[in-house]
This record gives structure tokens, C-alpha cells and sequence, in this order.
């Protein structure tokens, strides 16, 4: 009660205070005829009525809020200040929220017609208080070459250093006083944190672009001069990007410019606009300062494109379709209303929108500038351009440094970061980020850490940390924060106002709530102070060591030296035996009896003489049907039994037989079974269905049964070079998980093998194509999205019973059957061990489908799936994507902030399954409860849905696959299946080692359990 009390009285003066100022600014105008003095006294009253129209706000807030104190109290003492939400409702409020919600993008806040509000005085202070900091730096550096140049008496240098000091500490005084006026408005109770720009949930914040800029400076309007008023002061406008000039307006001293600059940027995070004063031929001033991050302008145009389809195309947000009220209409209504046809799309892609308005310069006054960014981008789609193919992306496993638990992973920061060990700003570089505390620092200063992580258990090995007896705990308060304040562990700037932000009130240090139980008991010291007593007590340790070890040493160093010589002789003399014995001997021979026993051979590999070229076979095989000729050239691989088979050589020197290893032969690795291993030559490969980085798929018919089957070919060296070995595995053991009980949606494996240089999945052939294919020839009814949708939701149930999230639902990866039904296909990002509540971390997914828990690198749980699954509803029903933009970082951008658009006859239950599945909450997401699917399967629009005969196939298909031939290929890419189907011959060896990584991999689904070795 005595805070808000203080609060509405500290609000009534500083509006009596602004009143005050209005009042004197109209005295002056009737003193004087100068028209420039009545420009600026103007500037000054309109910023005082804009003032005041927003601390009347807060006031009528705050007396809001006191009363819903009294009454709250007076109904339910118990109760308190938590009833305040239900006052939300107000008049007063709904303006309030209403101006906020007009806020699109940073940009806009920058904007003079956009009134005041939190989110504009939060950003403004905290930007200010960052460019304060980094002048203040930079004016010490510019005294430190001064002195420099003076001790070299170099004239030149201490003139260009004057010069900059001067036009530093004038940036410094406009920086303040715009700093001040912000704080005079800031109130000290607020109702919750304003969220930070570069705060830890901001994905593109800070992102450096690079593109064209296109920026046309029109005017200036009420800039304050820096000293006396003169009509001949002549103004200029610079452009610096990356603390560079790149461009400067002719001097004008009517304030018009109207000057365009196209400008190529490189990896630039923003442009920083200065309008000098010119006080002679060498000196300019600095009056005025804006800063315009390009992400932010990039955010705006994309803006910019959405609101003009929206506007063209009629659709309207969930929200509004529910406040509006609007009736069930006929399911058929939306296949006449929704088909999107490019012909009749406004092309609001053809080039970007530009940017016009009047934005508000620092500490006074206002420019107006239109600008146009485009991105230099190879990788550049039209946002109209439909539904088409993308592929997954993922994120690329780095090497872990360990430092007292602490388990560092570079990170590229997009924020302004502060280290947490030396105080430094990280400044747009790579950095190191603990994987379980988010402790974050230099590159320079993680291996310099002497904290220990909280996931290092308290019995673990001590470290020099223990014995630093300095243990003063902080003694963390909640504090206001009103300015550009980091967290001392985790290095992100934190969110304005009182909620998150806690402050030691013995040193200073802040930190965000959640961190505080991270920050070391070293009140009073430094980190380096801490850094440099760990030094110390390392040095005397090792000290000590190599004292101990010299006294040790002494009296028996003559006596090791002659043992040690000794023993290595004998080493040297079993080397060379077994060295001999090993090239000469081999380890089989054709005279030696066959072994009866079922049980594998352990023979160990031999060094052999390079594969001549009697080890390679080539097989031709000619297929009537295609009139193609398949040549596929690989290692010959031999069973053992063939080996021991073998008829002895008739050459005169009878060498001895090469036993199969590693190198040659992977693929019958032993004889725990009677049937043979299937392998290469057990195949006809009659064409090519798909390529990639990693390979190919290939349409094969595997000759003892003369059924076809799609084969996927992995290099081997590529697996390798990408660390996917235990990637590629659990993909094996997904598809032993699908086998288990034959799921009738999911791609089962019939096999796997291996050669020399690649990996074998042998997997059902779906020759109906996928649904991308399908949907771009004509777009799908509501019944055959809700029959497609049912299905793959059974797929998810399968994989989510099992423990498994997919994490790469996409139409490209659902496969039509010719009979009519799905099959989700590709497990390659399937991730195992995932129950209720479990959790990863890992980036990856195909972008239009990453839900944003995924974006933000948070930790996640099964219910991307459901986000995914929402995705591709709304596509297969609309036939375009809810999240669009022209590249990655836009369609990120989309996912983050925009709303999914419907059409407006589009059927309530249809909207609310999307709403709902769509949520960015992930806690709030249907499905994301114990219960998984069920809940998705119980929602209204699966109403129609028979579970039990969906799943047994007895639901008529909506659309059934023409196909010509079994081996008919017309639903894959031409680009694709006219090329030949070989094998290309791959020039790489790969070593033991390597190869050993590929031990056990062999599998057939003819077995009741895979080989003993099989253990991948």
C-alpha cells in the first residue's frame, strides 16, 4: 500500500512537473518572433504532452490497482494484491494494451508517432545505457593513443584524437541527457517484467545481416543545436555502419536532404544514423543519434508482406474468427474458399517493402528515412511460391571441454553478452556455454573457471575451488531494474522491472532469479581475484610434486635406467618374432579341417598385399522390362564358408588364402544362423528413387524372391566425417521398434548389410510417392486430410508408446501406399529413450516444422511432434504453410511472433484442433498431457473417426495411386529415376578402426533375433 501510495505521488509531480514546462515553453513563444526558437520550443511541448498523456495512464493504473488492493483485502484478506488481473477489463487498460499491441517489431518503437508506453521506455533505457557504456570505453581508448601520440610527438595523430575525443564526449552528453529524460519517466512499480531484445528467448536479436541497404534521408525536424541558435548552421547526416562512414548527406541549412544511398553491407548488426552540426571547416557536432538494427528492418518488411496478403486474401486469426463469433459452416464451404491459387495471390513477394516514417532522434528532435534491406541470399523463395520441399537441418555435434564439471560447447551469441568470469562483452564473437548451468564466458576464459557446475555431484573429486577459503555469500535482493544490467552467470542482459532481476547489496553483482543459486560465495572478490589464488595454489602443488618426485627418483634412477634398457630389448626381440610369425604364417589354410560347429570363427584379420584386381567383382545384370543394363562395382564380399570352400590355387607358389576382415568383408560376419546373410549380389538395382548428401535410394528386387524393395545406401566415410555413427544406429534400432509388431503406418525393414565402404537399409518400396508430390498436383479435400492426419496420428502414438519422438513429420517423409494408406518413412532424427517429461536439447528438424521450443534451444519433450503434426494438418487443409517467409531466419522469425491465418468460413473444429496444437506453450499444447494421442484423437475433429477400423484398414482410402507396374516410378522425382542406378566407385579406405565402428550392423528380418553380434 505505501509503495503505490508513493508511486501516485511521485507520478502527480512529474506530471505537474511536465504541465510546468508547457506553461513556460508558451510564456517564451509570446517574447519572441524567431522562428527557429518557436520550432524548438514547439518540439519541447509536444514531447511534454506526450509525456503526460502516457504518465496519466500509469497514474489511472495505479489508482487501479490500490483499489483492487482495498477490496481484495476487504472480501479476502487472504487474498491480497493477486486479484489484480481481474481489472484488466477496464476502459483505461484495453487503450493501454491497445497501443501495445500495435507495436509490430523494435522498429516501431523507434518510430515518433509511436506513443509511449513500457516496452518503448524499457527498450530506449536500455539501449542507452549499452551505447553509454561502450562511448565511455572508447572515449578511455581515444586518451590512451593521445598520450601515446604525444610521447612520439606525432602532430597529425594528436589532431585526429582531439578531434574524435570531442565528437566521443559530446556523444556522451546527448546520451545522457536522453537517458535522464527516460528515467524521469520511468515508475518504479510496474506490473510485470518487460521482456529484454536481448534477452536469452530471443532467437534473431542482434543477428548480423548482410544485403543491400537502400536508405533515402528526407528532412530533420526539432533537433536541438549544440550551442546558441543561428539560422546559417548548416547540417549533415552520416551513416556508419560497423563504426565506419559509409555514406554523408551535402550540408543543408534548411534541414532538407532528400538523398538516396544504396549501401552493400557484410555480416552487419546495425547502422547508426549521426546528424552533425557543422561548426567550421574541420569541426562537426553531434546532435542527434538513432540506431537501426537490420534484423529489426528485416522483421518490419516481412511484416510489411504478411499484412498485405492478409489484407488481399481476407483470412483472419483464430482469435478473431472466435470473437466474431462466425457460424459452422458445411465442410465442402472450405474447398471452395480455401484452395489457394497462385494466380490470383498478390505478388507481395516481387520485392521487399520498404519503410518509411519519421523516427525520433537522440535526445531531441526527429529524421524521416525510407529504407529497403535486401538480403544477399542464394538460398531466396518467394513466400507465394506454395508448398515445396525443404530439407532437415541438424545441428552439428561439437567437441564437449570439461572444467570442474562445467561442460563448455561454443556458441555463436547473436545478444551482447557479458562474460561471467572477466566482466568483458562478448560483442557478436563466439563464446563457451556450460550445457547444464548456462555459465557463460570467452573462449579465452573457460579453462581460467574455478566454480564448480551444479550437475558435478558433491562427492566428486575436489578441486583447487574447495580450498579458496574466501566464502562470503551474496546477499541477493529483488531490485528494479532501470537500466542495461547482466547477469553475472549466464551473461544475458536482464529484463527491465523487479520480477526476474536480484542484486547483491554488499558488492553490486545482478542476476537473473534462477541463476542466483549458481553465483559462487565470493562476495567481495573478483573472478579474476579468484583466478589468480587458484593459480598460486596450482603452482605450489606442482611445486611440491616435483620436489617429492626428485627425492623419490633419486635413489633409484641408475637402477630403472639399466632395467628399463633391458626390458626394452626384450620387447624389441617378441616384436620382431611376432612380427614374423604373423606375415608368414596364415591363419587358415586349405588343409585345415572345416569346423562343424554353428558357433562364429574368431579369426583375427591379416595384414595382406593391396586388393588386385581379381578381389573386385563386377556384375552386369540386364532387366527386360527397363532395357537398362546395371553395372554396380563393389568390394567382393565373401561368406566364410565360401572361404573355407575354396579350391586350392594351381599356381606353382601357393599362397596362403586371405581370411575376411574388417576391411574386405562385414557383411557375413559369422555363421550363428543356417541362412545365408543377404547381401550385394543378392540385389538388381532397376533405378533411382532419391539422392543426397548422404546417398542414394534405389528401387531393387532381390532376386531368390522377386520382391522389390527400396534400398538405402550410406556412405560410410560421410557417417564419419558428421559423427552419425550412433545416429545411424539408432535409426536401425527405430526401425527394429516399427518391425515389432509390423505397424501398418510405419516403413518396415526387411534388412541391412554392409560393404567396404557404404551401409545397407533395406525397407518396404512405397511406390504411391509422397504426399508433397500429391498435394502440389491438386489440393486435398477435408476428408483426405482427415484420413491422412488419422493415420500418421497413429504412427505418433506408436513411436510416443515406444519412447521415441520423430522430429521431422513433413510431407515429403509420409509415403503413399498403392493400396491408399501412409507410411511415415526417414528416422534418421528419431530420438529414443523420450517418455512423458523427458527431455532433449538437440536443434534440429526441418524449419517450417520446428516448433518453437526447438528455436529458442530449450530444452524440449515429445510434444514437437504434436506442434509438427498441427503443421502439416494445416497445410494438407490449406495447402500452404501457417509460418512463411523467404529464408530460414524468417520463417524462424514467423514461428516466434506470427499468428497462423484462417479463412474466414473455415470449420470451427478444423480452427480449434490447429489453435490448439499450434500453441507455443508447450505445457498448454494438445497432447502434450500424460494421456499423448488420445488427446489429439478425442478432439471434434476426429469425431467421424473410427480408431479400431482406421487402424486394421477397413476405411475406404480417399484416393487411390494409379500405378502401371509393380516397378512403376511415375509419383518419384524424373530428375532422379532416369539416371542409371549405380553404385559409384567410392576412392576412400577406411581403416580397422573406422570399420569397427560399423561392427554388428547386419540384420535380416527372416531371423527370430538378430546375431549375437549384432549390438548396434
Amino acid at each position: 500500500m505505501d509503495m503505490i501510495d508513493e508511486a501516485i505521488t511521485e507520478v502527480v509531480r512529474k506530471i505537474e512537473r511536465e504541465r510546468s514546462v508547457i506553461h513556460g515553453a508558451l510564456s517564451m513563444k509570446r517574447l519572441t518572433q524567431n522562428q527557429t526558437v518557436h520550432q524548438q520550443l514547439h518540439s519541447n511541448i509536444e514531447e511534454s504532452k506526450k509525456s503526460i498523456i502516457y504518465l496519466e495512464e500509469r497514474l489511472e493504473k495505479l489508482k487501479l490497482r490500490k483499489n483492487g488492493v482495498r477490496k481484495s483485502n476487504s472480501e479476502k484478506p487472504s487474498v491480497g494484491i493477486e486479484k489484480n488481473p481481474s481489472f484488466s477489463t477496464t476502459k483505461s487498460a484495453k487503450s493501454f494494451s491497445s497501443t501495445s499491441s500495435n507495436i509490430d517489431s523494435n522498429l516501431d518503437l523507434l518510430n515518433y508517432d509511436t506513443p509511449l508506453t513500457i516496452s518503448k521506455i524499457s527498450f530506449l533505457l536500455q539501449q542507452l545505457e549499452f551505447k553509454l557504456s561502450v562511448e565511455e570505453q572508447y572515449r578511455k581508448g581515444i586518451e590512451k593513443m593521445a598520450k601515446l601520440y604525444e610521447r612520439e610527438h606525432d602532430r597529425r595523430s594528436i589532431a585526429e584524437a582531439e578531434k574524435k575525443y570531442v565528437e566521443s564526449a559530446q556523444k556522451i552528453t546527448l546520451l545522457k541527457q536522453a537517458l535522464k529524460r527516460y528515467h524521469d519517466l520511468h515508475i518504479e512499480i510496474d506490473e510485470e517484467d518487460v521482456p529484454s531484445t536481448e534477452s536469452r528467448g530471443n532467437l534473431n536479436a542482434r543477428r548480423p545481416q548482410s544485403g543491400l541497404l537502400k536508405i533515402t534521408v528526407g528532412s530533420l525536424r526539432n533537433v536541438t543545436h549544440s550551442a546558441g541558435i543561428s539560422k546559417q548552421t548548416e547540417m549533415i547526416v552520416a551513416i556508419r555502419a560497423e563504426d565506419l562512414e559509409r555514406a554523408r548527406t551535402r550540408p543543408s541549412r534548411t534541414d532538407r536532404f532528400n538523398e538516396t544511398f544504396e549501401i552493400d553491407l557484410e555480416k552487419t548488426n546495425e547502422v547508426e544514423i549521426v546528424v552533425y552540426e557543422k561548426k567550421n571547416e574541420k569541426l562537426l557536432l553531434p546532435v542527434g543519434l538513432l540506431w537501426i538494427r537490420l534484423s529489426d528492418l528485416v522483421e518490419k518488411q516481412r511484416r510489411k508482406k504478411v499484412e498485405q496478403e492478409v489484407s488481399d486474401k481476407g483470412w483472419v486469426s483464430a482469435d478473431k474468427m472466435i470473437n466474431q463469433r462466425l457460424s459452422i459452416f458445411l465442410p465442402s464451404a472450405l474447398n471452395n474458399i480455401s484452395k489457394p491459387e497462385s494466380t490470383d495471390r498478390p505478388n507481395t513477394a516481387s520485392g521487399n517493402q520498404s519503410v518509411s516514417a519519421w523516427f525520433s532522434l537522440e535526445p531531441m528532435g526527429q529524421i524521416n528515412l525510407t529504407m529497403n534491406f535486401t538480403k544477399h541470399n542464394t538460398r531466396k523463395r518467394p513466400m507465394d511460391a506454395g508448398l515445396g520441399r525443404q530439407g532437415a537441418i541438424r545441428q552439428r555435434k561439437e567437441s564437449v571441454h570439461e572444467v570442474y564439471g562445467h561442460k563448455f560447447l561454443q556458441h555463436q551469441f547473436y545478444q551482447i553478452m557479458r562474460c561471467a568470469l572477466c566482466g568483458e562483452f562478448l560483442k557478436n564473437a563466439a563464446g563457451m556455454q556450460c550445457i547444464d548451468c548456462h555459465y557463460t564466458c570467452h573462449k579465452k576464459c573457460y579453462p581460467k573457471v574455478v566454480t564448480k557446475c551444479i550437475s558435478k555431484s558433491s562427492d566428486s573429486a575436489s578441486s583447487e575451488y574447495e580450498k579458496i577459503n574466501h566464502r562470503i555469500p551474496h546477499h541477493f535482493e529483488s531490485h528494479t531494474n532501470i537500466g542495461a544490467n547482466w547477469c553475472c552467470h549466464c551473461g544475458y542482459i536482464l529484463p527491465l522491472g523487479r520480477k526476474t532481476a536480484r542484486k547483491c547489496t554488499e558488492c553490486g553483482i545482478t542476476a537473473h532469479a534462477q541463476c542466483v543459486h549458481l553465483v559462487p560465495d565470493f562476495c567481495g572478490m573478483s573472478m579474476e581475484m579468484a583466478n589468480r589464488v587458484i593459480s598460486e595454489i596450482r603452482t605450489t602443488k606442482i611445486y611440491k610434486a616435483q620436489q617429492h618426485k626428485q627425492k623419490s627418483s633419486h635413489h633409484k634412477h641408475h637402477h630403472h635406467k639399466k632395467s628399463k634398457s633391458s626390458s626394452s630389448k626384450h620387447k624389441e626381440n617378441d616384436k620382431a618374432s611376432v612380427s614374423i610369425t604373423t606375415t608368414t604364417t596364415p591363419s587358415i589354410t586349405p588343409a585345415d579341417p572345416v569346423p562343424t560347429s554353428p558357433k562364429p570363427l574368431a579369426i583375427e584379420p591379416v595384414k595382406r598385399k593391396p586388393v588386385h584386381a581379381g578381389n573386385l567383382e563386377v556384375t552386369s545384370v540386364s532387366d527386360n522390362k527397363l532395357g537398362a543394363t546395371v553395372q554396380v562395382v563393389e568390394q567382393k564380399v565373401d561368406d566364410k564358408a565360401d572361404a573355407l570352400t575354396k579350391p586350392p590355387s594351381l599356381d606353382a607358389v601357393k599362397e596362403p588364402i586371405p581370411v575376411p576382415s574388417v576391411e574386405t568383408s562385414v557383411v557375413a560376419q559369422d555363421l550363428t544362423h543356417k541362412a545365408k546373410r543377404i547381401g550385394l549380389e543378392d540385389f538388381t538395382f532397376l533405378s533411382v528413387l532419391g539422392k543426397g548428401n548422404f546417398g542414394k535410394v534405389m528401387l531393387a528386387e532381390l532376386k531368390s524372391e522377386k520382391q522389390l524393395y527400396a534400398i538405402k545406401v550410406l556412405k560410410k566415410e560421410f557417417i564419419l566425417e558428421n559423427d552419425e555413427v550412433e545416429s545411424t544406429k539408432s535409426e536401425k534400432r527405430v526401425f527394429l521398434v516399427a518391425n515389432r509388431e509390423r505397424h501398418p503406418f510405419l516403413v518396415n525393414l526387411h534388412s541391412c548389410f554392409q560393404t567396404e565402404t557404404r551401409i545397407y537399409f533395406v525397407m518396404d518400396f512405397v511406390s504411391g510417392g509422397d504426399l508433397m508430390l500429391h498435394i502440389q498436383q491438386e489440393q486435398f479435400s477435408r476428408r483426405r486430410a482427415q484420413f491422412y492426419a488419422a493415420e500418421v496420428c497413429l504412427a505418433l502414438k506408436y513411436f510416443h508408446d515406444n519412447g521415441i519422438i520423430y522430429r521431422d513429420l513433413k510431407l515429403d517423409n509420409i509415403l503413399l501406399s498403392p493400396d491408399g494408406h501412409v507410411k511415415v518413412a526417414d528416422y534418421g532424427l528419431c530420438k529414443e529413450d523420450m517418455w512423458h517429461d523427458n527431455t532433449t536439447a538437440t536443434f534440429c528438424g526441418t524449419p517450417e516444422f520446428m516448433a518453437p521450443e526447438i528455436l529458442l534451444e530449450q530444452q524440449y519433450t515429445r510434444s514437437v511432434d504434436w506442434w509438427a503434426f498441427g503443421v502439416l494438418i494445416y497445410q494438407m487443409l490449406l495447402g500452404q504453410s501457417p509460418f512463411r517467409g523467404e529464408d530460414e531466419e524468417e520463417i524462424f522469425d514467423a514461428i516466434l511472433s506470427d499468428e497462423p491465418l484462417y479463412p474466414i468460413h473455415m470449420p470451427r473444429d478444423s480452427v480449434s484442433i490447429l489453435q490448439q496444437l499450434l500453441t507455443r506453450d508447450p505445457k498448454k499444447r494438445l497432447g502434450s498431457g500424460p494421456n499423448d494421442a488420445e488427446d489429439v484423437m478425442t478432439h471434434p475433429f476426429f469425431s467421424n473417426i473410427n480408431w479400431d477400423d482406421i487402424y486394421h484398414k477397413r476405411t475406404q482410402p480417399p484416393y487411390i495411386p494409379s500405378l502401371n507396374s509393380p516397378t512403376d516410378t511415375k509419383y518419384f522425382d524424373e530428375e532422379f529415376t532416369r539416371e542409371l542406378p549405380v553404385l559409384t566407385p567410392v576412392n576412400s579406405i577406411l581403416t580397422k578402426e573406422m570399420q569397427q565402428h560399423f561392427e554388428g550392423f547386419s540384420y535380416s528380418c527372416e531371423d527370430d533375433k538378430p546375431s549375437t553380434t549384432d549390438n548396434a
